[in-house]
């Protein structure tokens, strides 16, 4: 047991409202935020005051009528990164993966984009796209627009780099969104389940009331309905041909996907700060391990009690939804995108066999480069995803 005189030092965290018994406490400086009960926050706050820990049990009795195990909930503090230590300073800094996004851009110049006029900016935004599809059929992406070029792998290569500077835009919707709150948002890239994407890692905002958190969770969306929106008027206008047809295509594929909720898009945050949950995914996922396991007449693997009774009722509705949309996206992959592609890899092979002054040899040599970086940095993902683990 921990020395009775000892005091632990911890970082500045933030502490937020109590919510169904809960608060989420967390450092702004390193993104990391952890779910307590009433109780733990009240550790937190005692022992944050530098009190000593003697101390801190006997006010934890004295209101709970229970002595608290100080051992183990410090070692749970400790490795996310709250406890202060002087051996080791450099670990009990949690590690971050990605690049700083507008780091070094002051919060007042770019709070307006959160203003009230900005606001009814993007609700017309919102309403503007479904208008013009009322008003103009004819501006309704189809799938012949993903086809930019006649030649199909250099089409592919084409709408690979158009896709990806969107997704770009994207997140940097996301970055100066969340500058605007004072946090600073992290770019990386890492994976839903089969897809290859670009995030940003903003869960500072945590330390922000959940009414403010829906701007930022929804700035990636309410950009690239700007973005189509200025495709329709640019079409109207008769400017830009097919490449306006080809990039609000391509947008409204990235918008769809936002509506997949069964994995972690955007609209799965604003779903989850809207029902005021925590980890409803990886809660999921540990509710049906079990579910599976007890099916199989085994003892479940994971311990729920840590979540909320609240929670485990959406649990029990989002599971199904979660299950059959994970198959669904699995099922596409198998029955509609690997014969794309292996259709694609024979004409990309067959095109390096006709040498280098055949214009295919180039398409096939670039499109082959394009799907070794991808599947380079999908198992770099995975890779790393299993070391943090």
């Amino acid at each position: 047991m921990t020395a009775v005189t000892t005091t632990v030092t911890l970082h500045t965290l933030h502490i937020g409202q109590i919510e169904n018994g809960v608060a989420e406490v967390g450092r702004v400086d390193t993104g990391v935020f952890i779910e307590l009960g009433v109780e733990g926050v009240d550790l937190v706050r005692w022992v944050g005051e530098g009190l000593a820990l003697d101390e801190v049990r006997r006010l934890f009795t004295e209101r709970y009528g229970t002595e608290p195990d100080l051992d183990d909930f410090l070692e749970g503090m400790a490795s996310c990164g709250f406890v202060k230590t002087e051996a080791t300073p450099v670990a009990d800094e949690a590690p971050r993966r990605g690049i700083a996004l507008l780091a070094g851009v002051p919060q007042h110049r770019v709070a307006w984009l959160l203003s009230w006029p900005m606001a009814v900016l993007y609700y017309a935004v919102w309403l503007a796209v479904p208008a013009a599809l009322v008003l103009w059929p004819s501006l309704l992406p189809l799938p012949s627009d993903a086809l930019l070029l006649d030649r199909v792998l250099t089409n592919a290569l084409v709408i690979a780099v158009i896709a990806w500077t969107l997704v770009l835009l994207h997140e940097g919707a996301h970055a100066i969104s969340v500058r605007a709150l004072g946090v600073t948002g992290r770019l990386s890239v890492s994976r839903r389940m089969w897809f290859l994407v670009a995030q940003t890692e903003m869960s500072g905002i945590r330390s922000v009331p959940r009414r403010a958190r829906y701007a930022p969770y929804l700035a990636g969306l309410t950009w690239d309905l700007t973005l189509v929106t200025s495709c329709f008027a640019l079409e109207l206008a008769g400017i830009g041909g097919q490449l306006v047809r080809t990039i609000a295509y391509t947008l409204t594929l990235a918008i769809i996907y936002q509506f997949l909720i069964f994995m972690r898009t955007d609209l799965y945050f604003v779903l989850g700060n809207w029902l005021r949950l925590g980890d409803l995914m990886g809660d999921t996922r540990r509710w049906l391990a079990n579910l599976a396991l007890r099916l199989l007449g085994r003892p479940p693997r994971h311990d729920l009690g840590d979540v909320p009774a609240r929670e485990l009722r959406v649990i029990r509705w989002y599971a199904p939804f979660y299950l059959l949309g994970s198959l669904a996206v699995t099922a596409a992959l198998v029955l509609l995108t690997l014969p794309a592609m292996k259709t694609m890899l024979t004409i990309a092979f067959s095109g390096l066999g006709r040498g280098i002054s055949d214009a295919s040899f180039w398409d096939g040599l670039g499109f082959l480069a394009l799907v070794a970086l991808q599947l380079g940095t999908f198992g770099w993902v995975i890779a790393t995803e299993r070391r943090q683990a």
